[in-house]
């Protein structure tokens, strides 16, 4: 047999050769799409239980007006779909500029008559119409009833507060506010205050 005869199959070789270069980049096409496909259906999930979320917000603020608790509807949405058992809600009087407590669950009374000084991240939420994360101010010195506090979030009119909502100690399985607790609130900030608007102004109309 010939030295020519000898290399023959080795085309064939270079052939499988090639192949396996294509099937492995078949395979990384094939887990691209596959990654991309799981992070869309992730993103639909995320948006789905976060719409599972607002609605059953919305529907709790609807019936809350009917009934007269619009205060201790929210303080529900919070702890339900937060987790948190520290929840007070304040009033606010623009003319005197004062809070009032309207309600609250699972906060000492001299906590509570802390906050009515409006003194902290609660007073800065008031004055500035935006919500306060305790964990977004790490450089800001807390008074000594903040040491709890995870947020303070102003009820709004436009630009006008009408109330805000104090959240102190998450429940122990819970570290830390996540990404539709965050979006949970930002809805909570409007319509939460377009409820309690529409519930002082139902009170009101029945006073006359």
């Amino acid at each position: 047999m010939s030295d020519t005869e000898d290399k023959l199959p080795q085309p064939e070789a270079q052939g499988h050769q090639g192949s396996a270069h294509g099937t492995r980049g078949l395979t990384f096409d094939a887990l691209r799409v596959r990654a991309q496909q799981l992070s869309l259906r992730e993103q639909l999930e995320r948006q789905h239980f976060l719409l599972e979320r607002l609605n059953a917000a919305s529907a709790r603020l609807l019936q809350a007006i009917e009934l007269g608790d619009v205060y201790e509807a929210m303080g529900e949405i919070i702890g339900n779909l937060i987790g948190c058992e520290e929840v007070a809600l304040f009033q606010h009087h623009s003319t005197e500029q004062t809070l009032s407590l309207v309600w609250s669950t699972g906060v000492k009374k001299e906590t509570l008559l802390q906050f009515v000084s409006g003194a902290g991240l609660v007073g800065r939420a008031t004055h500035e119409g935006t919500s306060q994360f305790r964990n977004r101010r790490s450089g800001t010195p807390l008074l000594p009833h903040e040491t709890n506090l995870t947020a303070c979030i102003p009820l709004r009119l436009d630009r006008e507060v009408i109330g805000v909502i104090v959240i102190l100690g998450l429940l122990p399985q819970k570290n830390e506010l996540e990404w539709a607790d965050f979006e949970l609130l930002k809805y909570l900030e409007t319509y939460g205050a377009i409820a309690a608007q529409l519930q002082n102004l139902q009170k009101n109309s029945v006073k006359r």
